[in-house]
């Protein structure tokens, strides 16, 4: 078997986390997964490592979720489909990931005090990122082989001084992030 596609995969997961400046969880779990697969393409282990990789997995996703706060959401899709709504007073951060599926991120009824960030990931898949009329919205971020769009009604709309400002983070790697006020049709 072929040790350069694992490798690939590991590659991936790293260039995401540099291009997001930060370490989050779809970027993490898509370079655990190559360098897993690679373990097992070299034969650096005597036995199988996905099933312990994956228990391991659940344990530590687990134990995050213990200490996350509980008005904060991290949906996360991998292979299907996943859609979350949040209503936080004061959102400040939020982080979405799609691997091979599609996540919508619903933050209409979310208040932000001045500015917030999500860091928005999509590898093979879709982000949707849904805002209220009336929020300031940044979009940058590395699409790979994939795009970051920005289709907020916002354009032409006079927004008062202290609207709230949402920057969202993308990468897209053969994939899509979309911000936008309402769903696709």
């Amino acid at each position: 078997m072929a040790a350069w596609w694992p490798a690939a995969v590991v590659v991936l997961g790293v260039v995401a986390m540099v291009a997001q400046r930060r370490v989050s969880t779809g970027p993490v779990v898509i370079a655990v997964v190559g360098l897993v697969l690679l373990a097992g393409t070299l034969d650096w282990t005597s036995g199988d490592l996905l099933v312990p990789t994956v228990l391991a997995g659940v344990g530590i996703a687990v134990l995050l979720g213990l200490r996350r706060h509980h008005g904060t959401r991290t949906p996360i899709a991998l292979f299907g489909g996943a859609s979350s709504k949040e209503r936080s007073k004061h959102l400040s951060h939020a982080d979405v990931s799609a691997v091979f599926g599609g996540v919508t991120l619903d933050l209409r009824e979310a208040h932000i005090d001045s500015s917030a960030d999500v860091d928005a990931f999509a590898l093979f898949g879709g982000v949707d990122v849904l805002v209220p009329e009336g929020w300031r919205v940044s979009v940058g971020g590395m699409p790979f082989m994939g795009g970051i769009d920005d289709k907020t009604d916002n354009e032409g709309r006079v927004l008062p001084d202290d609207a709230p400002v949402l920057t969202v983070n993308g990468t897209a790697l053969f994939g899509t992030v979309t911000v936008a006020n309402q769903p696709k049709p």
